[in-house]
């Protein structure tokens, strides 16, 4: 981004470039994606826009971004209503939140995914493992006297990254995919329970 949006009308303006972004992308996909459509959709001028954003990429990154935190939220708002159930439910709470979010804003989140090999997530990525093994140690706290949950960071890499993964995978196949969502959340939730589960 060129310059932080700090008046309150500039961040206005800034939400409706990415809002615009977002809808070109979910209507038409990533491909369709410019500067010039972008600023159409929002109704303003592309100096306008060029005032906060660079180029196309710089409206991809702000979308990955905008999904990253919804993705953090979902997570954050289902995990505390979960934290007495067993892992296995309460990996599958936090997969169907997930899933929720990539079915949301249109497809918008699938249309990232399907091209997350082309586009920069790491810095996303980090934060969202980051979130996730704070979520972890507190579901090993809250589980003390019933079962023994292993947040380890070895573990945790290996749990939110094999998971992560896969949902990009699966994601990207083309529609209908082999098998359900909900199988793929069932297989990935028992996976996730036999993992951080730490023998007694």
């Amino acid at each position: 981004m060129r310059k932080k949006p700090i008046q309150q009308r500039a961040r206005v303006l800034v939400d409706s470039l990415i809002d615009a972004a977002g809808e070109v992308v979910a209507r038409d996909g990533l491909e369709a994606l410019t500067t010039v459509r972008v600023a159409a959709r929002a109704g303003v001028s592309v100096g306008s826009l060029y005032q906060y954003f660079d180029n196309k990429n710089t409206l991809v990154a702000a979308l990955m971004d905008r999904v990253n935190s919804d993705l953090i939220a979902a997570v954050d708002r289902v995990a505390p209503l979960n934290v007495g159930a067993d892992p296995q439910a309460f990996a599958r709470a936090l997969l169907i939140a997930a899933f929720e979010v990539f079915e949301a804003r249109q497809g918008l989140a699938r249309e990232l995914m399907r091209h997350w090999h082309r586009l920069d997530i790491a810095r996303g990525l980090h934060r969202f493992e980051s979130r996730m093994l704070d979520l972890l140690r507190a579901y090993a706290l809250a589980q003390l006297r019933e079962h023994s949950v292993d947040p380890s960071p070895a573990r945790a890499f290996i749990l939110i990254n094999s998971i992560v993964f896969t949902l990009l995978r699966y994601l990207s196949l083309p529609s209908p995919a082999m098998f359900q969502r909900e199988e793929l959340i069932e297989e990935l939730a028992a996976m996730a329970a036999r993992l951080i589960t730490a023998p007694r």
